[in-house]
Protein backbone atom coordinates (compact mmCIF):
# COMPACT_ATOMS: atom_id res chain seq x y z
CA UNK A 1 0.00 0.00 0.00
CA UNK A 2 1.27 3.57 -0.85
CA UNK A 3 -1.20 5.64 1.01
CA UNK A 4 -3.34 5.40 4.09
CA UNK A 5 -6.10 8.20 5.12
CA UNK A 6 -7.55 8.69 8.25
CA UNK A 7 -9.76 11.60 9.32
CA UNK A 8 -11.94 11.44 12.66
CA UNK A 9 -11.38 7.48 13.23
CA UNK A 10 -8.52 7.37 15.14
CA UNK A 11 -9.96 9.56 17.73
CA UNK A 12 -12.31 6.41 19.02
CA UNK A 13 -9.04 3.90 19.86
CA UNK A 14 -6.59 4.42 23.30
CA UNK A 15 -3.77 2.51 22.47
CA UNK A 16 -2.78 3.10 18.81
CA UNK A 17 -0.15 0.82 19.00
CA UNK A 18 -1.91 -1.96 17.51
CA UNK A 19 -3.36 0.60 14.08
CA UNK A 20 0.44 1.27 13.63
CA UNK A 21 1.68 -2.07 13.89
CA UNK A 22 -1.17 -2.68 11.01
CA UNK A 23 0.44 0.38 9.15
CA UNK A 24 3.79 -0.86 9.62
CA UNK A 25 2.35 -4.02 7.95
CA UNK A 26 0.70 -2.54 5.14
CA UNK A 27 2.88 0.07 3.82
CA UNK A 28 5.46 -0.37 1.23
CA UNK A 29 8.98 1.67 1.94
CA UNK A 30 8.26 5.40 1.07
CA UNK A 31 4.43 4.65 1.14
CA UNK A 32 2.60 7.47 3.87
CA UNK A 33 -0.01 7.81 6.12
CA UNK A 34 -2.08 10.81 6.83
CA UNK A 35 -4.26 11.03 9.97
CA UNK A 36 -6.15 13.53 12.44
CA UNK A 37 -6.00 13.31 16.19
CA UNK A 38 -8.08 15.51 18.45
CA UNK A 39 -5.54 16.83 21.41
CA UNK A 40 -6.30 17.93 24.68
CA UNK A 41 -6.73 21.91 25.43
CA UNK A 42 -3.81 23.73 27.12
CA UNK A 43 -5.43 23.67 30.48
CA UNK A 44 -5.74 20.17 30.59
CA UNK A 45 -2.17 19.95 28.88
CA UNK A 46 -0.73 21.54 31.79
CA UNK A 47 -3.09 19.00 34.36
CA UNK A 48 -1.81 16.23 32.93
CA UNK A 49 1.83 16.97 32.27
CA UNK A 50 1.98 17.77 36.14
CA UNK A 51 0.11 14.91 37.26
CA UNK A 52 1.01 11.97 35.04
CA UNK A 53 4.10 12.90 33.03
CA UNK A 54 4.09 9.98 30.88
CA UNK A 55 0.04 10.50 29.61
CA UNK A 56 -0.03 8.85 26.14
CA UNK A 57 -3.97 9.69 25.67
CA UNK A 58 -6.65 11.19 27.37
CA UNK A 59 -10.30 9.86 27.31
CA UNK A 60 -12.35 13.22 26.42
CA UNK A 61 -15.92 14.00 28.27
CA UNK A 62 -17.41 13.27 23.96
CA UNK A 63 -16.10 9.62 24.77
CA UNK A 64 -13.10 10.28 22.16
CA UNK A 65 -9.55 9.78 22.90
CA UNK A 66 -7.31 13.05 22.67
CA UNK A 67 -3.85 11.83 21.79
CA UNK A 68 0.22 13.43 22.98
CA UNK A 69 2.03 14.23 20.34
CA UNK A 70 5.52 12.91 21.43
CA UNK A 71 3.03 9.63 21.78
CA UNK A 72 2.21 9.55 17.87
CA UNK A 73 6.41 10.89 17.21
CA UNK A 74 7.74 7.48 19.72
CA UNK A 75 4.66 5.00 18.38
CA UNK A 76 5.78 5.99 14.72
CA UNK A 77 9.49 4.94 15.34
CA UNK A 78 9.14 2.05 16.54
CA UNK A 79 6.61 1.20 13.83
CA UNK A 80 9.15 2.51 11.03
CA UNK A 81 7.07 5.62 10.55
CA UNK A 82 8.89 9.51 10.21
CA UNK A 83 6.64 12.34 10.98
CA UNK A 84 6.92 13.95 7.25
CA UNK A 85 4.48 17.08 7.86
CA UNK A 86 3.26 18.35 11.38
CA UNK A 87 0.40 20.83 12.04
CA UNK A 88 -1.68 21.47 15.41
CA UNK A 89 -5.54 22.27 14.28
CA UNK A 90 -7.52 24.73 16.48
CA UNK A 91 -10.72 24.53 16.77
CA UNK A 92 -11.14 21.84 14.12
CA UNK A 93 -14.41 21.64 15.04
CA UNK A 94 -17.33 22.54 17.53
CA UNK A 95 -18.85 20.37 20.04
CA UNK A 96 -21.70 21.91 22.12
CA UNK A 97 -20.52 25.12 21.01
CA UNK A 98 -16.58 24.52 22.31
CA UNK A 99 -13.70 24.46 20.02
CA UNK A 100 -11.95 21.57 19.57
CA UNK A 101 -8.05 20.79 19.21
CA UNK A 102 -6.04 18.38 17.10
CA UNK A 103 -3.10 17.55 15.21
CA UNK A 104 -2.63 16.52 11.61
CA UNK A 105 -0.08 13.86 10.89
CA UNK A 106 1.49 12.61 7.60
CA UNK A 107 4.10 10.42 8.37
CA UNK A 108 6.39 8.18 5.94
CA UNK A 109 7.74 4.71 6.23
CA UNK A 110 11.78 4.60 6.13
CA UNK A 111 11.74 0.68 6.70
CA UNK A 112 10.47 -2.55 6.17
CA UNK A 113 9.58 -4.24 9.51
CA UNK A 114 13.29 -6.47 9.26
CA UNK A 115 15.13 -4.01 8.63
CA UNK A 116 17.04 -1.97 11.17
CA UNK A 117 19.89 -0.77 9.80
CA UNK A 118 19.21 2.68 9.42
CA UNK A 119 16.75 3.42 11.78
CA UNK A 120 18.89 5.00 14.19
CA UNK A 121 20.43 7.66 11.70
CA UNK A 122 16.74 9.60 11.44
CA UNK A 123 15.80 12.57 13.35
CA UNK A 124 12.46 11.86 14.92
CA UNK A 125 12.25 14.98 16.71
CA UNK A 126 10.03 18.13 15.51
Amino acid sequence: VDLIVSADAFIYFGDLVPLFQSMDEALKVGGFVAFTLESVDEKNKASLDATKPDWRWQLTPSGRFAHRKQYIVNTGKQHHLKVFHYETLDNFRHENGVGVDGHVFVMQKIADSGDVRNENKNNYEL
